[in-house]
């Protein structure tokens, strides 16, 4: 029975898009098109939008830039004119601290001699505590970090072989 059946059942197959909509298979596929090259158009659309907000945005960081260092270099030059005049105050009343213990040395002394020389060191013990607070101050100075921070996000290579010393010590 199912033999007869199967023979008198007509032969069956896939139903097509363009079947169910009642259009030909090429009107079909040019909507499948016509919806791929919308989408491929919005995808554009947006990488444009991307492409000129990444472009702002390093403007942005250019005009942010100028102005840090407009306002650095402002900051530098009122900070150099203070620190001339502490300079000076710091001289003279150094100038002062000598003159008043040259005279106090004088006086229980009664030597020149041992006055000057004695005023001669104190000058140069303070010379050199300068010059070493000086060497210091200026080891301090520099952009070590950043520069290290700046390869790291440059080069993964760097940052790869940098994580896997940190990780062997």
């Amino acid at each position: 029975m199912q033999n007869r059946a199967q023979s008198e059942a007509p032969e069956q197959r896939p139903v097509q898009h363009a079947e169910l909509t009642g259009q030909p298979a090429s009107a079909a596929q040019n909507k499948v098109v016509d919806h791929a090259i919308e989408q491929l158009a919005e995808i554009a659309a947006l990488s444009s939008s991307v492409k000129q907000a990444y472009i702002n945005q390093l403007n942005l960081a250019g005009k942010i830039a100028t102005t840090e260092w407009q306002l650095t270099g402002r900051s530098l030059i009122i900070a150099a004119a203070l620190v001339v005049c502490f300079g000076t105050g710091i001289t003279l009343f150094w100038g002062s601290t000598l003159l008043l213990l040259g005279y106090m040395l004088f006086q229980l002394s009664g030597s020149l001699l041992i006055t000057a020389s004695a005023l001669v060191v104190l000058q140069f013990v303070l010379l050199i505590w300068c010059w070493r607070s000086l060497s210091y101050v200026l080891s301090q100075a520099g952009f070590s970090k950043t520069w290290q921070q700046l390869r790291l996000l440059f080069s993964t290579q760097h940052s790869a072989n940098k994580q896997q010393e940190d990780q062997q010590c």
